[in-house]
Formats: structure tokens, sequence, C-alpha cells
């Protein structure tokens, strides 16, 4: 890997870190990226500051890469964060917001890094997207829907750039021990509380008892090393399974399934109370 060069977004914290970390390690030149970089500490590779919501620090950031490095041999796509709540709890400046970080971000830096990598005459682009991306979770659905966009996003970008000598990749992990945590819903309501809150500890359980980042960057290794990288990789026996169990299942039964894995009540207990129709 001596003398390859790799660019990491989102890594201040978590799977970024992990994965710039162990690239390092490898003998990539790595640059990782964060909003505020002043505030971290990277190991053993240079920490940009990169906002990918902005056009103009995604360019900046980009040439200020390639002052330093001749080329850029992998970029990991894995800047972004969770918005929780149920779909009517949240605005639709919370869904621009969600997807201008998690699908736009994504979009702008790898729109930024193709010109190079095509003049160099290949490389490898690997998207951090999430089994949430292949099974969507209520009240989660925001982020859920980011992550649906970016499988597409990433499947249709395979075959454009495949001429090119560029692989595109996703990794798919479960929860993983990061801090990560979910932005509360604009507009919370309480129809929704019981089953948001009982979501959102299952959630909370996965992240303190899930497995290290390091797992994920293992993954991400194993792709930039690979000579014929898979498009969709899986990280994990449960979220393997629940895949799985989505293609395979009828409807009705995965949705059963899903909702005892995430802990989802099959119905309110007792019906919301509803206010009088205002006199006229």
């Amino acid at each position: 890997m001596a003398g390859k060069v790799a660019l990491v977004t989102g890594a201040s914290s978590g799977i970024g870190q992990a994965t710039a970390r162990l690239l390092a390690q490898k003998g990539y030149m790595v640059f990782g990226t964060s909003r505020q970089p002043q505030q971290h500490q990277a190991d053993g590779f240079t920490l940009l500051r990169l906002d990918v919501t902005s056009d103009e620090s995604v360019r900046q950031c980009i040439d200020a890469v390639l002052k330093q490095a001749p080329r850029i041999d992998l970029l990991v796509s894995n800047a972004g964060y969770n918005q929780v709540g149920a779909i009517e709890e949240n605005s639709i400046a919370d869904a621009q917001a969600q997807f201008d970080t998690n699908v736009f971000g994504t979009m702008r830096v790898i729109n930024a890094v193709l010109p190079a990598m095509r003049q160099q005459g290949g490389g490898r682009i690997v998207v951090v997207s999430s089994i949430v991306g292949l099974a969507a979770v209520p009240y989660a659905g925001l982020y859920s829907a980011s992550k649906f966009a970016l499988e597409g996003l990433s499947e249709a970008l395979r075959s454009e750039v495949a001429p090119f000598n560029i692989h595109v990749s996703l990794v798919e992990p479960g929860t993983i021990k990061t801090n990560l945590t979910g932005r509360p819903p604009a507009h919370p309501n309480g129809i929704y509380q019981a089953a948001r809150q009982s979501v959102l500890g299952w959630l909370r359980e996965g992240v303190q008892n899930g497995p290290d980042p390091a797992v994920v960057a293992q993954q991400i290794l194993k792709i930039a090393e690979a000579l014929r990288p898979r498009l969709h990789n899986i990280i994990g026996r449960r979220p393997k399974l629940l895949t799985t169990m989505k293609r395979l299942l009828p409807e009705p039964a995965f949705e059963r399934v899903r909702n005892r894995a995430f802990r989802i009540p099959e119905r309110q207990t007792e019906p919301p109370q509803l206010q009088p129709a205002p006199h006229s």
C-alpha cells in the first residue's frame, strides 16, 4: 500500500477515525476530515477541515489534498448523522438537512474526486451506508431514507465509472459502538412517544454493546485491497440474517420479525385521546 493516498470523511471519531488510523498503519498517506479539525487529534494521518454541505468547503478540501499528494487512490465517504423520530414528527427542513449531509454531501465529495481519479487511471470509492439502508427502521425513517438513497446512488455510480477503472462499494454495518447520536424530532407527538422510546432504547443498547468501529475499518481495507470488490458488503451476523429474511419471507411475516427485533409495538395499548372539534 506504500505510496497510496486515501481521503476519509468524518474522521474525527467512530468508523471514520478507525478507518483513517488503520489505513495509515498499512502505509497509506491518509487525509481525514472534520468540520472542526482543531478540536480533534489525528493518529498517524492529516486532519483537514471539511463541511460536506458546502460546495466551496468541498472544493477547498480536495484542492488541499491534491496540493500535498499526487493523487487520491481511495475515497471513504463516511460523514453523516442520524435524525430520529416518526416521519410525522419531523419537518421538511429536518429531511432536507438529513439528505444535505448524508446524501448530497456524499455526492459533492464524490463529484469533486472523480476528475482526479479518471486522470490518474482509476481509484476506489467506499460509501459507508448501513443495514437501515436495506431494511428501514421505523422512528429513524429519515436516516433510513438517506441510507436507501446512498444505496441507489452507489449502485448507479458503480456502473457509470467502471469504464474508468474506478470501483465503487458500499459497507452496510449494523449497530456499531460509536458516538452517533440521534437528533430529536422537530415536532414530537405524544402518540408516538412510547414506540419511539422503545426503538431508541434498542438502538442505544445496540450501540453500547456493538462491535468496535475497527471491524468496519477492516472491511474497508479488504475492499481497498480486493482485485474485484463487491458492491454490497454487509457487516455482522444479525444484519445478514435480517436482509436474508427480508428477501425470503412474505412481507407480513418479515414485518412481524422486524418489529420484534426493533421492539416496535404491534399496536398501541390504548387509543390516543381525540380532542373535541372546535365549535364554529
